[in-house]
């Protein structure tokens, strides 16, 4: 995911966009947060995507910037944030 995201081959999806402006980020932060915050230990569960048949997405809880968020990503052919909001 994090070797996806430095070669710029990601995608940041709308819903992601807007939980991240609601917090006052950009998607600017988003990626700051998944390279340089996100370990292992902020995993939470993985799930089935309810959009894509067969897609697997996995959720994160981490602390950003002092605001607890729910991330949630895929990977494709390319990295895929389906959601940074407040968790």
């Amino acid at each position: 995911m994090k070797g996806l995201i430095r070669d710029r081959s990601y995608f940041v999806t709308d819903e992601a966009l807007d939980g991240a402006g609601e917090l006052g980020f950009d998607e600017g932060d988003i990626v700051d947060c998944v390279l340089n915050h996100l370990s292992e230990t902020h995993f939470y569960k993985t799930m089935v995507s309810e959009k894509i048949a067969n897609c697997m997405q996995d959720v994160y809880h981490i602390t950003y910037e002092g605001v607890r968020v729910y991330l949630k990503l895929q990977v494709r052919v390319n990295a895929v944030v389906i959601q940074f909001k407040e968790q």
